[in-house]
């Protein structure tokens, strides 16, 4: 009986010994799943302090005082917050590495990493992410050289500060004016002459900085970034689509006429120049044309879009507008021409002018003329007094070259390959 009892208790003990060690197992990993959950609020919470600054930037205020308290090496930015007392007296730090921090690349990246060691001594559990933005709205980009000569100026507004997706949207004038605009030089020279830029300068490597007394905001002397044309559509990439040949209607779209699958009409132009044209209320037309240029004329009604793309200069004669009633981004122009684009004297432009490659030209002194939107070139040069209005609604509804400090990836870097990497980025600041 006595070994009977032996045995039985030790059939217990062994029973209640794995009882208790898959009891503790089971701990530890519910333990480590609830640290895996929080690692990942901590880690957001490291971009969200990196998202922070980006958007009183997107404000016009200064990087320096954007970015106050982070430690700045170059165009790096690195913050370690306050450290977390989390569940069952586990330690939580999270740190945050930011490139292009300023302003000086037109792809920041963020890393935030949140580190959660447990009281037990147990292995550290890491979360690391990265956020990547797009390329933000900048009022004036010239890659290879700006001179505004005279008293031209750059100055920013904001047609819609209730960010109402309806409007009204309001028309620039020195009322309401702003300076909160971003000039972009990357290569060659910047010449303010006697004019002004209300707003900040961002420079490429070797670009001369202009006085400072001609820089309401700040100056950066590290850019790098490019500027590339979007993917043109395609008839064949599209639902629905209507070639126009050489002449295109007076109104768009044609009654009658089927938008595509995204809710956009598409028309497709060969040899032709876009100018007498109205796009109907509430409509959202895209132009593609090849051998296609465009002059003045165009006329946008209320809460209509167009998107052209097209392969020859814009030429906005003396006197004459496009899209002079609507906001800016209610119009953007695609251009791969090398060749010159103008705006001449009284002419008033109001849109997105996207054209890499070009020479853009801004002449004359009328009292009329009005640059208002956004506009990416090669160079710009002006031979009067022409003031260029960036419209700071583009920053929250879209437009220009890009979206303002707008993430488009969030990824989770998970690999070995990912930990070697983010290592080497930030010299082992997160591992």
């Amino acid at each position: 009986m006595l070994i009977t009892a032996l045995l039985l208790s030790l059939g217990l003990a062994l029973v209640f010994g794995s009882y208790l060690a898959l009891g503790r197992t089971t701990l530890k990993l519910a333990q480590r799943s609830s640290f895996a959950n929080d690692t990942a609020n901590l880690a957001e919470a490291g971009l969200e302090e990196a998202l922070y600054c980006f958007n009183l930037m997107g404000t016009g205020t200064a990087p320096a005082t954007a970015w106050k308290g982070w430690t700045i090496t170059g165009p790096v930015a690195t913050f370690t917050l306050p450290t977390f007392n989390r569940d069952q007296n586990a330690i939580g730090i999270v740190k945050v590495f930011v490139t292009g921090y300023d302003g000086s690349s037109a792809t920041p990246i963020v890393l935030s990493q949140a580190v959660i060691t447990p009281f037990d001594g147990g292995a550290p559990v890491i979360k690391t992410v990265q956020l990547t933005f797009n390329t933000p709205v900048y009022g004036v980009v010239a890659t290879e050289g700006l001179d505004l000569n005279v008293s031209s100026f750059a100055d920013s507004f904001n047609s819609n500060p209730t960010n109402s997706p309806t409007g009204p949207w309001a028309a620039y004038s020195s009322g309401i004016a702003r300076a909160n605009t971003t000039v972009v030089v990357a290569q060659y020279n910047l010449n303010i002459g006697s004019g002004q830029v209300f707003g900040s300068v961002l420079l490429g490597a070797g670009v001369n900085p202009p006085p400072a007394a001609k820089v309401t905001g700040s100056i950066t002397t590290n850019f790098a970034g490019t500027f590339p044309l979007p993917v043109y559509p395609t008839a064949a990439g599209v639902s629905q689509s209507y070639n126009k040949g050489s002449k295109l209607p007076a109104t768009l779209p044609v009654a009658g006429d089927l938008p595509a699958a995204d809710g956009r009409y598409y028309y497709f132009c060969s040899g032709a120049t876009i100018g007498t044209l109205t796009i109907s209320a509430g409509k959202n037309v895209t132009i593609v044309g090849t051998n296609t240029g465009m002059a003045s004329g165009l006329v946008i009604q209320n809460l209509a879009t167009c998107l052209i793309y097209m392969d020859q200069p814009l030429v906005l004669a003396a006197n004459k507008s496009i899209n002079a009633t609507n906001w800016a981004g209610a119009l953007k122009v695609f251009s791969t021409t090398t060749g010159a684009c103008s705006f001449a004297d009284n002419s008033v432009w109001t849109g997105c002018f996207f054209a890499p490659y070009c020479t853009l030209q801004s002449s004359g002194t009328g009292s009329s003329s009005r640059l208002t939107g956004s506009f990416v070139c090669r160079t710009i040069s002006t031979s009067g007094t022409k003031g260029y209005h960036f419209d700071e609604a583009l920053q929250t509804s879209g437009g220009g070259a890009g979206g303002a400090w707008k993430p488009t990836r969030w990824i989770e870097l998970q690999s070995a390959a990912d930990r070697a990497a983010v290592a080497s980025l930030t010299g082992n600041f997160l591992h």
